[in-house]
């Protein structure tokens, strides 16, 4: 009789038992992970958009402001500075105000109010609030970033070269307000932007 080796059985034996613990799918588990990583921004995205979609058609069924009425929302001082050169203009249907405020003598800031209301005013929103989320970027000389502004979301973006920064962010359901800092940093203007009270 032929006897059988043993060797070569218990290596075989053991080569099914290392095959036992691997996945039984073909994906690799970085694939899946990547995967999955993919499917969550999709979702995220797509969650991001119908929200958008909800606030423009409640911005569009809103009756924009008097002029009169939209420059009266710009605080009077800012960080101790009174306004100056305060206007107001209409343009694509969405009314405009803003002004600049002189800190010191190298450094200012300049607030600008848009009234998001009505179709036109919905337009901006979109295409200069909601779009931002596509310019998210870091690089060498800039950076564009979400931020929190009193619980909501807001952009910052500054050129790391000049110290010039901007905040923007959407408040009282209908305002997109935009802070640009001429040799202020973006710190203070988040805090600029946290006493904010426009509604």
């Amino acid at each position: 009789m032929k006897q059988i080796s043993f060797v070569p059985l218990a290596f075989i034996l053991l080569m099914f038992a290392c095959n036992d613990n691997k996945p039984t799918g073909s994906e690799t588990p970085t694939a899946k992970d990547s995967a999955a990583q993919e499917a969550t921004a999709v979702d995220n995205t797509k969650a991001a958009a119908e929200g958008n979609e909800k606030v423009m058609e409640e911005l569009g069924k809103l009756s924009p402001l008097e002029l009169d009425k939209l420059k009266a929302l710009l605080p009077a001082t800012l960080m101790g500075a009174a306004i100056t050169d305060a206007e107001t203009t209409n343009n694509s249907g969405a009314g405009t105000a803003s002004g600049e405020y002189q800190i010191t003598d190298s450094s200012s800031i300049s607030l600008t109010i848009i009234d998001c209301a009505g179709s036109g005013g919905a337009g901006i929103y979109n295409m200069q609030f909601a779009g931002m989320a596509n310019s998210l970027q870091e690089t060498a000389e800039e950076y564009t970033k979400i931020i929190d502004i009193n619980g909501g979301k807001g952009f910052e973006h500054c050129d790391k070269t000049s110290n010039e920064c901007a905040v923007v962010f959407f408040t009282g359901n209908r305002f997109l307000v935009t802070l640009e800092g001429d040799k202020i940093g973006a710190a203070a203007l988040k805090q600029v932007a946290s006493v904010l009270k426009i509604k």
